[in-house]
């Protein structure tokens, strides 16, 4: 059996398919390492004892009010291009110790294979200089090979098959010439590794590195022109409930208001909380709906009244939760869309971010929910008839 290092950087939602995917692997024999964000530690070890951390400062960008300008569609689009620039600039030592935190997971475990997330640059450049065996693991489509009637990530919503390709061009390069080549040739020179060229890296990824999307072939069925290493394998989720309890108060709440719906937009924030937790109260009370709201990371903020039919959580496993909802109303992040999707739940979703506009349209095209909107052109009006229409698929 092999020693398998799993490797991911970003949110929890980053996490969740590569905590799955080990799970998996451990069951089948093979031992399992985890190399994540310090904060992660404890969720890891869920799954495998074996974990070595990334620095905790990359999480901690999160809170910072910039980053919140971006996630949370604050501001105009110029003024977010602005700050993200100025992010890449000032978090660079960031992303420079992020690599070396990755190499020493390498070094310390000594794995057969290395399974990444795009976010991570360790395993290109140990692919390249050190021949390590190394797999690619992206959770989303519309990234890295090109799409045709779909755009790349964070390309906008233009959708014609010009721009579509040019689009994953564009992309791909400032992966290449930033994340990796901009931020990794630095720290290889302290390991006498001769720097990336632009071409062999554009290589490896488009022709070389395996890469597993574990996506739902229901919401994205595999492009047939897609070459043979490039997989669609179907979404994982662990089993999260094993290790949590219902509180008391939320199993009253479903036995008094059975199959109510959820709302809850996971670690994403918004420039109006109080407005959105104030219109879904109002929205709840009017058409005398029983909700669970997930208030999470602070994206709903309700001050308000809250009625007997209406029941605030600030976490649960979806795993233990969709079983007993009627529909869900999320961001779109790819983890909770498929969460939704394997219980058969009607959704609608609210999209912040990049790959939640994706989402929200191929679970629409799918028919698996109505078109929702962007969190940006929220109003109660909006989101009353967007879930009036979610009921209509119940």
């Amino acid at each position: 059996m092999d020693k398998i290092l799993l490797m991911s950087l970003g949110s929890r939602g980053d996490m969740e398919p590569y905590l799955a995917l080990g799970e998996e692997l451990k069951d089948a024999g093979h031992e399992i390492a985890f190399c994540m964000p310090a904060q992660f530690q404890s969720l890891a070890q869920q799954v495998s004892t074996k974990f070595y951390p990334m620095t905790s400062d990359y999480l901690n960008l999160i809170d910072d009010p910039e980053v919140k300008k971006i996630t949370g569609q604050i501001g105009s689009g110029l003024s977010r291009i602005r700050t993200l620039f100025k992010l890449l600039r000032d978090t660079k030592s960031i992303q420079e110790q992020l690599i070396r935190d990755q190499k020493n997971a390498d070094q310390s475990f000594q794995p057969d294979v290395i399974i990444y997330h795009i976010k991570c640059g360790y395993p290109v450049m140990a692919a390249l200089r050190a021949g390590r065996r190394v797999e690619l693991l992206i959770p989303m489509p519309c990234l890295v090979h090109p799409v045709r009637d779909l755009p790349a990530i964070g390309m906008g919503q233009f959708n014609f098959r010009l721009w579509n390709k040019l689009s994953y061009a564009v992309t791909n390069s400032a992966l290449i010439s930033q994340a990796l080549i901009g931020y990794g040739n630095k720290v290889m020179q302290e390991w006498n590794w001769a720097p990336m060229k632009k071409k062999e890296v554009k290589t490896f990824l488009l022709e070389k590195v395996p890469i597993e999307y574990p996506i739902s072939s229901e919401l994205f069925p595999r492009p047939d022109y897609w070459p043979d290493h490039v997989r669609i394998t179907g979404f994982r989720e662990r089993n999260k409930s094993k290790h949590w309890t219902p509180p008391l108060a939320l199993t009253n709440f479903l036995a008094a208001y059975p199959k109510p719906l959820y709302i809850g937009f996971g670690s994403m924030i918004n420039g109006q909380p109080l407005k959105v937790g104030a219109d879904l109260i109002q929205i709840a009370t009017t058409l005398n709906i029983p909700m669970i709201i997930n208030t999470s990371w602070g994206g709903i903020e309700i001050k308000e009244t809250i009625p007997d039919h209406v029941h605030i959580i600030g976490d649960a496993p979806y795993d233990w939760l969709f079983d007993k909802v009627c529909a869900v109303v999320h961001h779109g992040g790819s983890g909770t869309t498929h969460s939704a999707l394997r219980f058969g739940l009607p959704q609608l979703i609210i999209p912040h971010i990049v790959d939640q506009f994706l989402w929200m349209k191929l679970v629409h095209k799918a028919g698996f929910g109505p078109l929702g909107f962007p969190i940006k052109k929220w109003n109660k009006d909006r989101i009353n008839d967007a879930i009036l229409a979610l009921l209509q698929f119940v």
